[in-house]
Order: C-alpha cells, then structure tokens, then sequence
C-alpha cells in the first residue's frame, strides 16, 4: 500500500493527526508520496522521532540541487530547480549543518539566548505585550471583530525578535509576507511568489547587514557583522543566520500564542483554572499547548547517509526523513488521552508526562525555546486579565490553518467581546 499525502489540502492541514495516527500503526518509519510526486520517510512514533533527531547518520545537510525536501522552510511543492541563488545563501545556516559546521554556527547565536540575557528582556516583552493588547483592545471596542492573530500572536514575537536582532520595526510586515511564501507549499501559492519572495529577503538582509556595518548598535546582527574571531560568519553565513533567527523567532512564539489562545476559549474550565492558579497555571498551559498544538509540525528534513534501521524498518541511503514532532507529541503509547487538552498533566510537581518534542531534541534543539515561553507567560495572562469576556467570533471547526509540514497553527483567529 502506497500512502499519499498533500501538505497543502486544507484538510489535512485543519486536522492531520487522523493521517498521521495511521501513518504511526504501519511502522517505525513509513514511506509516503508527497503531492509533487518525490516520496519521503515520515516518523511519527515518539520514540523514534528522538532516536531520528540524535541520529549521526542522518545529516541535516542538503543534497547538492538534489533535495526538493531540505530548507529551513521546506516547501514539499518546490522542484530542484527553482533554488534560486538567494535562496541557496540563505540556507546555508545552522540548522542545515552537521557537528563541527553545526557548533561553530550555533555558538555564534548563542550568546543572545542565554537565561540570563533571555530573563533580562522581561520587563520590555511586558512593555511590548501591553501595547499590542491595548491596540487590540481599542480595536475590539471600535468594531465587533479582530483577528487575533494579526492583531495579538503576530506583532508581539515579531517586536521581541526585532529588537534582538536589531530589525526596523516598520519592516515587519513585508517580512512576514515573505516568510509566511517561503514556508508554504508552493501549491498554495501563485507562481512564482515563492522565489520572488526568497529574493526578497535576501535582498533585504543584504541591505541591513550593511547598515550594521556602518551603524552598529548593540543588537546581536551588529555583534555578528563586527566579529572579528577565526569563527566569525562570513556574507553568507551572516544572510543566513539573519534569516533563519527572525523566522524561527517569530514563527514558532506566534503559533504557539495564537493556538493557545484558541484552546483556551474552547476549553473554558481550563482558562479559569489558569486563572485561578496564576503562575504555575499558566505555565502548564503553555507545555500543554507545546505538546498538543506543536508550533513547528515537523523538524527540518534530514537525508540519510547510509542505510539507517529503524526498530527494524530500514530506510535507504539518500532517502528524505521528516520526524513529525506534532505526531510524535500524541504519541498513545507515551502521552495518556493523547488528544486531549490537559494542562494538568504539566503542572508543577507531576512528573509523569514525558517532555515534548515541541522544540526538537539533541543537538539542533531550538536555540530560542526559552526566549517563546517567555514570551507566552507574559503575553498570555495580560492578554485574558484585559479582556476576560474575549470570545471566538467563528466556528472552530472552519479555522483555516497553515499549510504544509514545517509550522502549524491558525492562519486566522477571529475574536470579539461578549
């Protein structure tokens, strides 16, 4: 039996766990044929998926102009071809490196994400969180509806991100076009965007690092730009890492802020419970919502260097591998009522539940994954102590979704107040 799968039917992108729970009863690894016709290896087993994403063997690297599945925002629609020259340079970042290439990359970034210097930009993500809720409020007030994604889950990721990395603010909108192209499926979008949008931003990271060559301040890409060590990036490097910190800096936090707003409104009993514990409260939402909506689908595509077996299914060499962290997430044979929203199931001093993938795992973990639970711990409380009569202003079950293997979470989030 041939599986087949299309990333960009907005079915399977409303509820794919259908999919993927017959996907995991066939095997450890189960081989699909994507929509463009090139087959893939999809593991969405929990324990697998932690053995794939630790896995030597399998390289993060992209087959030279061979690999339709290996990007940082891996398009299942996008053939060889149509890997412009921009878009070759900004791939070249960490996440689609391996060992030394992979550390050296990683060190780089690192600094900006430390507890400590994550724990110091509290006081201006509390800053940041109240004005996008009081724009929100003031718009809920004037009309009866917000979206509120655009208006809540977008703008506030994309501010913190922004001045990390020392993004104009008044870019944030053409970014997000065209991070939203390149992370889709080009099926769902009209010829030629895509590549368009790749160009984009790479001429725009190109025109920033200049800048910050002239006018340094003290945001991590001037840092990067005036390295002057043996490690330092070079051009490319430094395009890449621009890119790839933004997209996955705002990316992941919005969907998991835009999605945990969403279980919470339908899911009335546990917002109150939130409410009423505080801190620890929302805390286990946010875990919660991690595992149960995970913000990134998928990890980053993996190719095999030699064949790998897996719990007795083997995967050839040069096969395209797709650990699907969402699948892996609702695992039955790790995760109790799998399905099920339970906040409780995190709360503090249980220590039943096993960790979610939701950020990956092993050595390509998300850099920023305390940076976005941050982010949401503010955000989240403010946002419901604000407006506690927030209601959903349309059916969930006709919420359009994004598209495709990579990020997950509503496209649109229409709100208003009872």
């Amino acid at each position: 039996m041939t599986l087949h799968l299309d990333p960009a039917d907005p079915a399977f992108a409303r509820d794919p766990h259908a999919f993927y729970a017959a996907v995991r009863e066939l095997g450890p690894a189960t081989r699909v044929t994507l929509a463009n016709g090139t087959d893939a290896w999809l593991v969405t087993g929990y324990h697998q998926a932690r053995a794939v994403l630790t896995d030597p063997r399998l390289s993060n690297v992209p087959a030279p102009q061979t690999a339709r599945h290996t990007s940082a925002a891996p398009s299942t629609e996008s053939p060889p071809q149509a890997r412009s020259a921009q878009r070759s340079v900004l791939e070249r970042h960490m996440l689609n490196a391996d060992a030394d290439e992979h550390r050296r990359l990683r060190r780089l970034a690192a600094p900006a994400f430390t507890p400590r210097r994550v724990d110091a930009v509290a006081a201006r993500i509390g800053h940041l969180a109240d004005t996008v809720i009081g724009g929100l409020t003031a718009k809920l007030r004037q009309k009866a509806d917000a979206d509120l994604v655009d208006d809540f889950a977008f703008p506030l990721p994309v501010l913190v991100i922004s001045d990390i990395l020392g993004v104009p603010e008044a870019d944030r909108l053409d970014l997000r076009a065209w991070t939203y192209r390149v992370g889709s499926p080009a099926a769902t979008l009209p010829s030629g965007q895509a590549a368009r949008a790749w160009q984009s931003l790479h001429g725009y990271f190109t025109h920033l690092i200049a800048r910050k060559r002239r006018h340094p301040g003290d945001d991590l890409l001037s840092l990067l730009t005036h390295d002057r060590t043996p490690q330092a990036p070079d051009d490319g490097e430094l395009l890449a890492m621009a890119f790839l910190l933004l997209f996955a800096g705002y990316e992941t936090t919005m969907n998991l802020l835009a999605s945990a707003t969403l279980l919470l409104l339908t899911h009335s009993e546990e917002l109150l419970a939130a409410r009423t514990a505080g801190d620890p409260g929302w805390s286990a939402v946010i875990e919660e919502t991690l595992r149960h909506a995970s913000p990134l689908e998928g990890a980053t595509w993996r190719r095999t260097t030699e064949p790998v077996d897996l719990g007795g299914t083997v995967i050839p060499a040069g096969a395209s591998v797709l650990a699907v962290l969402a699948a892996a997430n609702r695992d039955p044979r790790v995760f109790a009522a799998p399905h099920t929203f339970r906040p409780r199931r995190y709360a503090p001093g249980n220590r039943t539940a096993p960790a979610h993938l939701a950020f990956g795992h092993g050595p390509h973990v998300c850099l920023g994954a305390r940076l976005a639970r941050l982010e949401a711990g503010i955000a989240l409380p403010r946002l419901f102590a604000a407006l506690p009569s927030l209601r959903l202003a349309t059916a969930p079950a006709v919420l359009p979704w994004r598209p495709g293997l990579l990020v997950r979470g509503p496209l649109t989030l229409p709100v208003r107040l009872a």
